[in-house]
């Protein structure tokens, strides 16, 4: 990232953008557990990708990238393409109505997944490929990312969580992953946690299931017991075994989209 004083003061001006990321450590620890996933070929075309990328000296730091370039307008197609917004009550999440006003995740992960190994495409291309989709990927497992119209994703909904003030989309992008030991560095052991049966429950790589089961914990879980404002230790407990399945399901199945892809 640029660090010069006068695009830091730019940028500070500039009106917030919607909800984005899982937090810095979020996606860095999907990708290093992604990376374990990989067969040695699909390493292989990983590695050349990056080869030579300024912003990506290894695949997890990578996934940051996406984030990174949201107010670029060379990639402006991108910036609603890190969510999509579904109303409480829905039956399900259908993209013909839901991403109907906006270019969302679904969307972006269906168009880019193609051109992956495209060999018609530049290199550059399927390189800016290869980091949207493992971004995007982990953004659609984070349940606040099919959020609801109006919250922006739970940055709308303010809370206090471990004596801190601060809002819903927080707590699970980033609070709950640094309260419950899910370091980047921890990405071994993590791996090694996912059982065959975990693979074969994981395995469905349709990015509309995906945000279901986003849709399905926001609606259940995420805005139960937010009612005074003060989250206790009993929603902190129930929310990090989900939020630690999440990562773990983002890890697996984009390794294994990567795999099939370059396999």
């Amino acid at each position: 990232m640029i660090a010069l004083p006068l695009l830091g003061l730019i940028l500070a001006s500039l009106p917030p953008l919607p909800p984005s990321r899982w937090g810095y450590n979020g996606h860095r620890l999907i990708c290093e557990i992604a990376w374990r996933e990989l067969t040695p070929r699909a390493q292989s075309r990983v590695r050349d990708l990056l080869r030579g990328d300024p912003f990506s000296e290894r695949f997890s730091e990578s996934c940051i990238w996406a984030d990174e370039v949201r107010r670029d307008s060379a990639y402006a197609r991108y910036r609603t393409a890190h969510y999509l917004n579904v109303p409480p009550g829905a039956a399900a999440v259908d993209p013909a109505v839901h991403c109907a006003n906006d270019y969302c995740v679904i969307e972006a992960i269906r168009d880019l997944v193609p051109g992956l190994a495209d060999p018609t495409l530049s290199r550059a291309r399927r390189r800016d490929a290869l980091k949207f989709v493992a971004h995007f990927v982990s953004d659609l497992h984070q349940p606040l990312h099919v959020g609801r119209p109006g919250d922006q994703g739970g940055n709308g909904t303010r809370v206090v969580f471990l004596d801190e003030p601060t809002n819903l989309h927080v707590v699970w992008d980033a609070s709950l992953l640094q309260q419950y030991l899910l370091d980047p560095w921890d990405a071994e052991r993590l791996q090694r946690s996912i059982t065959a049966v975990d693979r074969a429950r994981w395995a469905d790589l349709d990015p509309v299931t995906w945000a279901n089961e986003s849709y399905q914990i926001v609606e259940r879980v995420v805005y139960r017991g937010v009612e005074g404002g003060v989250l206790d230790a009993a929603y902190g407990e129930r929310a990090r075994y989900i939020v630690e399945e999440r990562v773990l399901q983002a890890a697996y199945r984009l390794g294994l989209l990567l795999n099939r892809a370059f396999d």
